[in-house]
């Protein structure tokens, strides 16, 4: 269920127009932190693995193609991440911190994925701030909405309880 609103975020977001041509809100990465918190590391690494590659055969071309790399490699560092601090969401950090940590994660690996693989160059490294600023000021958006969504999900609990 959750990579299908992955997917479905992922899909609806690439509607929308952006600013710069790799900035995105990065509404799919609300889900892999979802799984982070709820289900832990392995969850939230298959949610990230899953909606990359059926958000890509989905979106028709870009299946394999350096879009694909650079959004499954993000996926997957943000994941990383993510589930790393899992354990200590709530108590050490919220999952607003756990998403700006994700954010920077992917927008880095993003960045060493262009700089090692398309550019070949370590100028590429000039765009950091660029992608990271935004990387940021999304996983902000997606933390906070995190932090709204989990909190009425366990107030629902604590009243079903």
């Amino acid at each position: 269920m959750l990579v299908s609103l992955g997917v479905a975020l992922h899909l609806l977001e690439a509607q929308l127009p952006t600013p710069l041509p790799w900035v995105r809100l990065g509404l799919a990465n609300l889900v892999t932190l979802l799984a982070a918190v709820a289900l832990g590391w392995r969850a939230a690494l298959f949610v990230a693995i899953l909606r990359v590659v059926a958000g890509s055969l989905l979106a028709g071309g870009g299946f394999l193609g350096p879009g694909f790399i650079l959004a499954l490699g993000g996926g997957v560092a943000g994941a990383a991440v993510m589930g790393a601090m899992a354990p200590g969401a709530w108590r050490l950090w919220s999952p607003l911190g756990m998403s700006l940590a994700g954010a920077f994660a992917h927008g880095a690996a993003q960045l060493a994925l262009v700089a090692a693989l398309l550019v070949r160059s370590r100028e590429a490294l000039l765009l950091a701030p660029w992608v990271l600023f935004p990387a940021l000021a999304s996983g902000a958006v997606t933390g906070v909405l995190a932090n709204l969504l989990l909190l009425r999900w366990q107030a629902r609990l604590g009243a079903a309880g």
